[in-house]
């Protein structure tokens, strides 16, 4: 159960601007954050969050009315 998830980058293709044009470049799944200069020569497929503040639980524990409350 989590109950902070913040945004914190994307996962995807990076490409560059080579003398023949835009370039695709390999990608490694790796998430690249918000914050990162390269963002913008990046093509996301995937939205990448960071979880805080979560509990661990085994769902075999919950019962039908731990999912109503």
């Amino acid at each position: 159960m989590v109950r902070s998830a913040p945004l914190y980058g994307v996962i995807g293709t990076p490409y560059e601007w080579t003398a023949q044009g835009v370039k695709a470049l390999a990608g490694d799944d790796v998430p690249v954050p918000y914050r990162d200069p390269g963002l913008k020569w990046f093509l996301a497929s995937q939205l990448v969050r960071t979880l805080r503040d979560f509990t661990v639980f085994d769902p075999d524990d919950l019962t039908t009315l731990d999912l109503i409350a």
